[in-house]
């Protein structure tokens, strides 16, 4: 009986054949937006994230910049990673400041830890973020095509900028260090009913000193900024999930999907049902 020669291949050169794991799904679902975005010295900004994941890498300029409480100092070469309803406020403090940007839908990627969101990089993820800049941009290209090449060039600069990611100093504002503590509790289930009280209890604080550090960290009330953190994730949940309406609805602690999606709407100036309807890349 004649030898199967790959077997034959694999036995006489052991060290060659290594049985690596096979690769599973690609852990973006979809893309967003992608840019390079200029702005002047002396410009002021309050914004919050996007949905899912937003990465900037920045160009030039310097910006002092607080994102969850945490200030930093950012200079050409800088990344920051963003995740979800993050509040951002900063100012230009040499101009001009021109950073790529890319936001993107990635469910079960977890952003780095608080500490390692801002980081430097080299000149690797600048050049692969033009590339990625110039596939998004090519609407001459068959959608396809398109597709698969932002896709592919966002997983190469992923993976280059996670591996090169170490963390930046950061300060942090004493007098919202509370309220940043808080809101990591309540995004553990924000299904629960939330309250004041549960505030309270979870921090062992008053109302008066919880809603101070609340204002003082992203300049809404406690209750104000609950609304915010619930239909964030409620969209995120809308444009890259199956659940139906009234299960996010849920998940994000409205208990009649009419409230919710009057909510919805107000926020967000369309229904949920419309907002699914976008596509993305």
């Amino acid at each position: 009986m004649r030898k199967n020669k790959f077997a034959q291949i694999v036995k006489a050169t052991p060290e060659v054949y290594t049985p690596f794991a096979p690769v599973g799904m690609s852990v973006v679902h979809g893309v967003r937006l992608v840019e390079l975005l200029y702005s002047r010295a002396g410009f002021k900004f309050t914004a919050t994230s996007l949905p899912g994941h937003l990465i900037h890498l920045v160009v030039s300029g310097h910006v002092r910049q607080e994102m969850n409480g945490r200030w930093h100092d950012l200079h050409a070469g800088d990344a920051v990673w963003y995740h979800e309803d993050e509040l951002v406020r900063g100012k230009v403090l040499k101009g001009p400041w021109r950073f790529y940007t890319c936001n993107f839908i990635a469910p079960t990627l977890s952003p780095p830890p608080f500490e390692h969101r801002v980081w430097r990089v080299g000149m690797r993820p600048r050049a692969q973020f033009e590339s990625l800049l110039q596939a998004w941009s090519d609407t001459d290209s068959p959608p396809a095509v398109r597709e698969m090449r932002v896709q592919g060039r966002l997983l190469e600069l992923l993976a280059t900028v996670w591996h090169e990611g170490r963390g930046q100093p950061y300060a942090v504002d004493p007098s919202a260090r509370l309220w940043w503590d808080i809101e990591t509790r309540l995004r553990e289930d924000l299904s629960q009913p939330i309250s004041l009280g549960l505030m309270e209890s979870l921090s062992h604080r008053s109302r008066a000193t919880i809603m101070r550090s609340c204002v003082s960290a992203v300049g809404v009330t406690p209750m104000r900024r609950v609304k915010q953190i619930r239909l964030s994730l409620a969209r995120g949940l809308v444009q890259r999930s199956d659940l139906q309406i009234k299960e996010i609805a849920d998940r994000v602690g409205y208990g009649r999907v009419h409230e919710f999606s009057r909510a919805y709407r107000k926020h967000f100036g369309m229904s949920a049902r419309a907002d699914r309807r976008k596509g993305v890349i």
